[in-house]
């Protein structure tokens, strides 16, 4: 009896310090976390594209300081008339990538409109998690020489574990996959005109044109998305949305400035790097992979705001 309620004993005094534990973690970050609003935005259209309410946080504190991404949770989101505005389809997860200097970053979150007779967005909770890599060794994946499987998929155990597949691209290899969709699309679209033609259906018609109209702005999109023979596109199949971001180094760890970079899809995604040289054969990526342990997560609550 006695050894049960030492064992007990010692069973909650294990779960009070993890509490405590997680509480004082909880308590620095917030310390470390500043969340104001920015810039509040509405957009009405009487089309009803487009319709939407902007809204940016602007995130500052220590804890910023050499973190690669930020993202915010919103749990709530009302005007005053108690509208809910939090827009399920516009919600994102993905971290946005951010400088390792900048002290301050901002993020624009995406809602739905108020009520006309709003005057004020009541309040926006949630909670700001910020992606910082050197808190746990296994949210960096460093790979040497990933241009010698060009094409193929990444063999990388730490990747598998993650659930993330990525392939590398050259220029003509984009080309040639884009140019493959875009016949496949061209023939698919013929068969359903078609069959649309030869049933008489109304219904077959509607879809057919639905799907045309989706395939004249996909391919219009696509269209916009070209590589330069310095550029690598990475192809990233990534269902739990772990990837946050790549850099790239030389042989000696110095980091390779890149310019832009243009993301296409949502999963898989394409990446596509734009580069003004060409890559040395010896460049290595950093991988930045989300781990819990890398993970800072503070709450934040925003109350009347002005609407514009």
């Amino acid at each position: 009896m006695t050894h049960s309620i030492k064992s007990a004993a010692r069973a909650h005094a294990r779960a009070l310090h993890a509490a405590v534990f997680v509480f004082l973690l909880c308590a620095v970050a917030s310390g470390q976390v500043k969340v104001t609003a920015g810039d509040v935005k509405e957009t009405r259209r009487t089309d009803g594209f487009f319709n939407k309410l902007e809204v940016d946080l602007k995130i500052s504190g220590e804890a910023l300081a050499g973190a690669k991404g930020v993202r915010a949770l919103v749990a709530k989101a009302v005007d005053e008339t108690g509208k809910n505005l939090i827009d399920e389809k516009e919600s994102a997860n993905d971290f946005k990538e951010i400088d390792p200097s900048d002290k301050e970053t901002k993020l624009a979150i995406e809602m739905k409109n108020t009520e006309r007779r709003a005057n004020v967005v009541q309040e926006i909770s949630g909670s700001v998690e910020i992606f910082a890599p050197q808190r746990d060794p296994k949210a960096t994946i460093a790979l040497a020489n990933f241009q010698r499987d060009i094409g193929k998929p990444i063999a990388n155990p730490s990747l598998r574990a993650a659930g993330v597949e990525i392939t590398v691209w050259t220029k003509a290899m984009f080309d040639a996959r884009k140019k493959a969709e875009e016949e496949k699309l061209k023939k698919e679209m013929e068969a359903k005109a078609k069959k649309a033609e030869t049933s008489g259906d109304l219904a077959d018609a509607a879809d057919l044109l639905g799907q045309g109209l989706m395939a004249i702005f996909g391919s219009m999109f696509s269209s916009f998305a070209s590589m330069d023979e310095n550029d690598l596109a990475f192809s990233v199949k990534d269902p739990q949305s772990k990837l946050v971001t790549i850099e790239f180094e030389d042989a000696s760890g110095k980091a390779i400035e890149r310019g832009g970079r243009t993301t296409i899809g949502g999963d898989p995604r394409t990446i596509i790097y734009e580069f003004k040289e060409k890559l040395p054969p010896t460049t290595r990526i950093k991988l930045y992979v989300l781990t819990p342990r890398a993970v800072m997560k503070t709450p934040f609550k925003l109350t009347n705001l002005q609407l514009p």
